[in-house]
Order: C-alpha cells, then sequence, then structure tokens
C-alpha cells in the first residue's frame, strides 16, 4: 500500500516507518526541513531507501506547502494516511501553540487528505485525553470535562474534528499513553514522558552528590501515589497496532494502546534507582509532608510531570483487543525483566552524554 505520515521525523514516526517499509509498504513523508529528510533517512537501511519518499512542508495551511506537482503524483495514490505530528508541552505558555499545531495542524491535514482522496485517516492522538477522569472508554471524550493542561484539550478537541470527517473517508483514532523504548532491546531517542522524569533524577542524583555527606544514606520524598501506576507502553507494541490498523480498523472506532499491567510508581522507581545507582526515592502521600531543601528541589525537577503521579487510570480496550486478534497479534505483556529492558536502554543512549 502507499502511505502518507506526518511526524515521520520522531520517534513514534520513525519505528513506524522502518516497520511499514520492512511490511513492503510504500510511505511518503512529509518533513520540513532537508536536514530533518536526512536524519530520517540516515535511520533507514540503504536497501530499503527507495521506498520511502520524503516530501517537503508543514501543517500550517490546508494543502500543506506541498508543491502543486507533488499534490498531483500524490492524488489518488494514498490509501492510508498516519497523522502523528504534535506538540508535546504542559507549558502553560504555549497555549495558543498548542492549539495551532493540534488542532489547526489537524484540521490542515483532514482537509488535504479529503482533497487528494485518501482512502483511510488515522489520527494518532494520546490515551490522556480523558482529562481529570479515572476511567477511559474507546468512545469520544466530553469537550466539556476538566483537562489537566492545553495538551490534552488540543489533542480532544481533535479528535472530535476528525470523527466529523467520517463521511468523507475512513477515519479511525489511536489513543497511545506513554511511549517508551522498544521492548526488546531498549532502544530510544525520545526526551519526553519517562525519559524526561529520568533525566530529571540524574540532574538531582548529580546536585546532592556535589552538596557532599552521606546521600546515599538518606531517602528522598516525591509527592505523589506510591500504589499509582504509569502506562507505559513500547515502540515497537504501539507500531504493530498501528500497522493492524491497515488491516483491520473500522471507521469511527477508537483503540486504546495501554498497558494492561502497569509499573506501579513506587515499585517501579526501586527498579530505576538501582539500574541508574541514584539515591534511594520514594513516593509518598502522607500530609502534613515537610520537605527537604533537597526534596524541594527533586520536586521542582519533575514538577511537569507530577499531574499524572496520583493517577491509577482505568483503560478499556475492548476495541484494541478484537484489533489484535483479527490480526493475530498479543496483547502487551509488560513484566520486570521488560521494564528493566527499557530503562537499560535508557542508560546505554545516555552513557556518551553521562561520561
Amino acid at each position: 500500500m502507499n502511505v502518507f505520515l506526518t511526524g515521520g521525523t520522531g520517534f513514534l514516526g520513525t519505528q513506524l516507518i522502518l516497520q511499514l517499509i520492512n511490511s513492503k509498504h510504500k510511505v511518503y513523508v512529509l518533513a520540513r526541513s532537508k536536514k530533518k529528510s536526512q536524519n530520517l533517512l540516515d535511520k533507514i537501511p540503504l536497501h530499503l531507501q527507495s521506498q520511502v519518499e520524503v516530501i517537503e512542508g508543514e501543517l500550517s495551511n490546508h494543502d500543506l506547502s506541498i508543491s502543486k506537482e507533488d499534490q498531483n503524483r500524490l492524488f489518488s495514490n494514498i490509501d492510508v494516511f498516519y497523522h502523528i505530528a504534535a506538540l508535546l508541552s504542559f507549558d502553560i505558555k504555549k497555549k495558543d501553540e498548542l492549539r495551532e499545531i493540534n488542532y489547526n495542524g489537524t484540521q490542515n491535514t483532514l482537509e488535504f487528505a479529503k482533497n487528494i482522496g485518501v482512502k483511510s485517516y488515522f489520527y494518532v492522538s494520546t490515551a490522556y485525553t480523558l482529562g481529570k477522569k479515572d476511567r477511559a472508554i474507546e468512545k469520544l471524550h466530553d469537550l466539556n470535562g476538566e483537562f489537566n493542561n492545553a495538551y490534552e484539550r488540543t489533542k480532544c478537541e481533535a479528535e472530535h474534528l476528525v470523527m466529523n470527517y467520517s463521511e468523507t473517508m475512513k477515519v479511525s483514532i489511536f489513543r497511545p499513553a506513554i511511549i517508551v523504548g522498544d521492548s526488546k532491546t531498549g532502544e530510544t531517542d525520545s526526551v519526553f514522558g519517562l525519559y524526561g522524569f529520568l533525566k530529571g533524577l540524574e540532574i538531582f542524583k548529580k546536585r546532592v552528590a556535589r552538596v557532599g555527606g552521606e546521600y546515599k544514606q538518606k531517602t528522598f520524598t516525591i509527592i505523589g501515589n506510591p500504589i499509582g501506576t504509569q502506562n507505559f507502553v513500547p515502540v515497537d507494541y504501539v507500531c504493530d497496532i498501528l500497522l493492524a490498523g491497515i488491516e483491520k480498523a473500522e471507521s469511527r472506532k477508537i483503540y486504546h494502546i495501554t498497558n494492561p499491567n502497569p509499573p506501579v510508581n513506587n515499585i517501579g522507581l526501586k527498579v530505576i534507582e538501582k539500574l541508574l545507582d541514584l539515591p534511594q526515592i520514594q513516593f509518598s502521600q502522607k500530609e502534613n509532608i515537610t520537605l527537604t531543601k533537597e526534596e524541594v528541589v527533586l520536586n521542582d525537577f519533575i514538577s511537569s510531570f507530577k499531574v499524572y503521579f496520583n493517577r491509577d487510570i482505568d483503560f478499556d480496550i475492548s476495541n484494541t483487543l478484537q484489533l489484535l486478534k483479527e490480526t493475530d497479534n498479543s496483547v502487551l505483556k509488560m513484566d520486570e525483566e521488560m521494564f528493566k529492558t527499557i530503562i537499560v536502554g535508557y542508560k546505554k543512549e545516555r552513557e556518551p552524554v553521562l561520561s
């Protein structure tokens, strides 16, 4: 099949492209610059590069700034359109930019896909469009609900927009949770989610080491639910479900790409401590906690993730289970060994930086 893809130069997009071309699909990738194009091509084996064509453009208008010549070549020639590109930020100052990219950018891709006769449009959203609720079903969430940040809101608004185009093409929505490295190798080049949190812990470790004293004999506290969960999903599992969508995804259906057995905060933290040689750290929700100066710094380093530390979300995966069954794929089973592999993968990526 011929596949068009936005966000192809990012972590998930690159891994999906590799799986697509290994499955013999031809992939057209939207990229904003020659530098990003080259960075992508450098990750693709030479003998497979003929299956990838990079097209210059961006999301700010209905033709994606793609040349008329390229638009004519793509017309009636794209079977599946994956829209992955998005701005992931919890910074309140980026509220307008989040809407411009995550909502307006999505509308522009929908118009473009409609105008060139795309058959299937797959929107890669986020599992966190549920906002402040504790249970997420595989249906659209209420736009009047409470959200934790503008990122969640703009992705939820974009989902509603996508469904409005179901009369002109097949549309499906995929909601990954927190994407992490490959389940078998731990390989990653992401700096978001888990990896931003890990980087914050490493910065804290360096700070307390400089101060001196017996910091390894101390236990530092993060304000958060010790038995809350973090819904990590390996990138290869996300790609497996996105590829399964080509065969069996149904129009107007939503698919959660989530972890049925996510790591518990304090248990996962112990694994991270050991593998990254960190000070002893624990989550605590006890009332009237008085944080030390070091703990105030620690909580500040990872403040952008705090809103998710108290969560234990129940994600319905009925549609996803059916999709997996129909395509002979298995549901994710993340055990401690897989989690260790993911943390070790991060450590290997960071070793040149830390040495």
